[in-house]
């Protein structure tokens, strides 16, 4: 068959092309996530250091 060379070659080239489309978009959604759960951590942080501040106030006036 003549030209089934350059169909291999566009073929393999293709699967490439297509293989680095989806670990970009893999890796966008990993980062997202990523990013997300590291803004609730540091939001828990946030959170848990006022309740022990306001914890901490509470008890210099023997309030429980």
């Amino acid at each position: 068959m003549p030209g089934a060379g350059r169909a291999e070659l566009y073929f393999i080239t293709a699967m490439m092309v297509l293989i680095l489309i989806i670990c970009a978009v893999a890796v966008y959604f990993f980062f997202k996530t990523y990013k997300k759960e590291m803004r609730e951590r540091e939001d828990e942080k946030q959170r848990k250091a006022a309740e022990r501040s306001a914890s901490a106030g509470q008890d210099e006036l023997g309030v429980k």
